[in-house]
Formats: C-alpha cells, structure tokens, sequence
C-alpha cells in the first residue's frame, strides 16, 4: 500500500489505471481461488476517477487515496450490490447502506473493488469444511492449487496473498483470519 499511495500521490500511477488492473486480475484469476463474490466494477471505477481527479486538483486524502481493496462478504454494502454471508439462500441479499468500515476506507478514498469470498455465515458450517462455501473452497495461492485458504476470511486471504487487491477487510471469530 505504501509503494503504491507513493505513486499515486506523486502522480505516476493513475488511480483508474490502478483500479483497472486490479478488477481485470480480480475478474480473471479471482475464479483460479474460489475468491470472489461480487465485482464492484461501476461503483470501483466511479471512485477511482472521483480520486483521480482529486489527486490531479492536488487533494489527496492520505495513503488510501486511490488504492482499491475487497471485502469478506459480511460487510454491507449499497448500490444494489449482494451482502450474501456465505449462504447460497441469501444470493440477493442487498442493503441500504453500507457497514461503517466500508464508510470509513472510502472516506480516506480506498477503492471498493469486490466483495469476497467466505464460509458460510461466518462459520456456520464450521471451519473445518471447505465445502461451507457457495463459491467453493478458498484456494491458497501458494499451495500449488491444492491448499485451502480455510477460514470464513478465505476470499480476503486468497484474493490478497494472489496479488488480486492491494489489501482486503476480514473478521475474526474462530481461525477467520488467523486461517487464511
């Protein structure tokens, strides 16, 4: 994040370059780890041209200025985009708002990029199952394809240590993040 908020401040990277090249990786490899949820592609490019301008008018808002990140499905987020928990009944499950950590990062222009795989009700079905997930079991890039990710945090893990985001939230319960 640091390296990154550096070029974008500086003016080097362009945050819709940036917001590009991580939905294109998310769209395209995110599948490879069971990661994604939902891509937030309008919403995310949206974002990363309101922060571009910004920057380029010289009001950068910090070191999140720009820089696009991912959600464990758990969050709520508005704008018609599924909050699912893991659970394959609550596909179309949307909200009005958004959860106040989402609020937050976006306030200090982080770029909401996709929310992300997880088990099932945040352990539901308990962690020791990688099939508690709709979306499959998470997929640990560095387990040569066959490592799960495991943990309700799964998505967030995979999608992080595969380079898909920059950064990604997560909740620990019993093992979320600590798994992953």
């Amino acid at each position: 994040i640091r390296e990154l908020s550096n070029l974008i401040r500086d003016k080097e990277v362009s945050p819709v370059e940036l917001a590009n090249l991580f939905l294109d990786r998310l769209e395209t490899l995110g599948p490879n780890y069971n990661a994604i949820v939902t891509l937030t592609r309008e919403r995310a490019m949206k974002q990363a041209q309101k922060a571009e301008k910004e920057i380029l008018e010289d009001t950068y808002r910090g070191s999140l200025h720009g820089i696009p990140f991912g959600v464990k499905d758990l969050l709520a987020t508005s704008g018609n985009i599924p909050t699912t928990w893991g659970a394959n009944p609550l596909r179309n499950q949307v909200f009005d708002y958004d959860a106040t950590a989402i609020r937050n990062l976006e306030a200090a222009g982080a770029i909401l990029a996709a929310k992300l795989a997880m088990v099932e009700l945040a352990g539901g079905m308990g962690y020791r199952q990688p099939n508690a997930a709709f979306t499959g079991p998470g997929i640990s890039p560095w387990g040569n394809g066959m490592a799960w990710s495991g943990g309700s945090s799964s998505g967030s893990g995979s999608a992080v240590g595969a380079g898909l985001v920059p950064f990604a939230i997560g909740s620990e319960t019993w093992g979320s993040i600590l798994g992953p």
